[in-house]
């Protein structure tokens, strides 16, 4: 299942990150997501404690048991070997963590999961790949930009690296082309979730935009998306 996982994360190149959204609206945004082309979503943890661990395992269950393998989900945010066994249980595929985390890149590659640990210097990476990362999500990767991926390429070889934080239509491009596997993309793509009226018909067109320029398609997007 993790070669499949992977392979479906580097296909779809974009993961839609949601976080502290109410249960009623996971589904339709899931649908509207999907619509536009983007079926890779990270389900996140509150380390706030805002949404319990239950909450959370509640919400990526909905959504596996309602969608199946039309989705790709996994779980965000994660810190501990708790949180990996309950997304675990409840059908998530990957593990994303903010840092490098030593116990939860194990119990992730225990369950047969995909490891998305976080990381930023080149130390940093090596070390998560040597736990045994699948993917090194390099974050927050808009504060230093391409050039400093493009610096890290180099000696780092085919490490798979995820572009995470301040990604936008303005850059996204740039960092796939700087050699990413995929994105990790949070309220640029998925904000209208958090308004208090969430229309999904354009949250299914910003999705789509993102999937266009993803795709390497060139024509001009027609929303204006900041």
């Amino acid at each position: 299942m993790k070669e499949q996982t992977l392979s479906r994360i580097e296909r779809c190149k974009i993961i839609a990150v949601i976080r502290s959204v109410k249960g009623e609206r996971l589904v339709p945004m899931a649908q509207a997501l999907q619509s536009g082309g983007i079926d890779c979503i990270e389900i996140c943890f509150d380390p706030c404690g805002a949404q319990s661990e239950q909450d959370i395992a509640a919400q990526i269950s909905m959504l596996t048991e309602h969608f199946g393998d039309a989705l790709c989900v996994g779980a965000g945010t994660v810190s501990s070997v708790g949180q990996v066994s309950a997304a675990s249980d409840a059908g998530a595929q990957f593990i994303v963590s903010p840092g490098t985390l030593p116990q939860v890149i194990a119990a992730a590659g225990e369950r047969g999961l995909v490891s998305v640990p976080g990381a930023f210097t080149p130390t940093e990476i090596l070390t998560a790949h040597q736990l045994g990362a699948d993917i090194v999500k390099l974050f927050p990767a808009s504060f230093v930009g391409t050039e400093y991926l493009d610096q890290l390429r180099k000696p780092l070889g085919n490490i798979r690296l995820m572009a995470n934080g301040g990604i936008s239509v303005w850059n996204m491009r740039a960092f796939l082309d700087a050699g990413c596997a995929a994105v990790g993309i949070g309220k640029n793509l998925t904000g209208e979730v958090y308004k208090p009226v969430c229309d999904y018909g354009v949250l299914a067109e910003t999705a789509a935009a993102y999937r266009a320029i993803a795709d390497n398609d060139r024509r001009p997007v027609h929303r204006d998306l900041r």
